[in-house]
């Protein structure tokens, strides 16, 4: 179960950190004008550089659920798991945003891949936290 959990992990990751740089304003060329006439990256940018850093820890976090074996370490890692996948919700809802306008493309993908995503997340880590109580360690040698 901790392997498919931590391949799962490194997948949403992987998902988390790519799709936000593809869909974000400024890869289609989109920025705001200030008055002095300077362009400034939308909201989106800064939501989608945020997820890149919510994606390496999260895919840490995999690579060592992948490895674990003790039962401390997989609850530990499985909080941090619902911690983040909680961080990557927040990012595009709440803490930064993504554009105003709901047909831009920020609005129509990257925002529900994201929460998505994010729950999938929690739902795994959670799913894995309930797991790591009966899970039984192995025997020292």
């Amino acid at each position: 179960m901790n392997k498919t959990m931590g391949i799962l992990m490194i997948a949403l990751a992987l998902v988390i950190a790519i799709v936000p740089i593809f869909t974000d304003c400024l890869a289609n060329g989109k920025t705001l004008t200030t008055a002095d006439g300077r362009s400034v990256p939308m909201k989106c940018h800064w939501t989608a550089i945020a997820e890149i850093g919510m994606a390496i820890p999260l895919a840490l976090v995999g690579v060592l659920n992948f490895t674990s074996k003790r039962k401390e370490s997989l609850r530990s890692l499985n909080l941090i798991g619902l911690a983040l996948g909680t961080l990557v919700i927040l990012f595009p809802t709440v803490l930064i945003g993504v554009c105003a306008n709901p047909m831009m493309e920020c609005n129509m993908i990257e925002k529900p891949t994201l929460i998505l995503s994010g729950v999938v997340v929690m739902a795994a880590s959670l799913i894995n936290l309930g797991v790591s109580r009966s899970f039984i360690e192995p025997a020292a040698a």
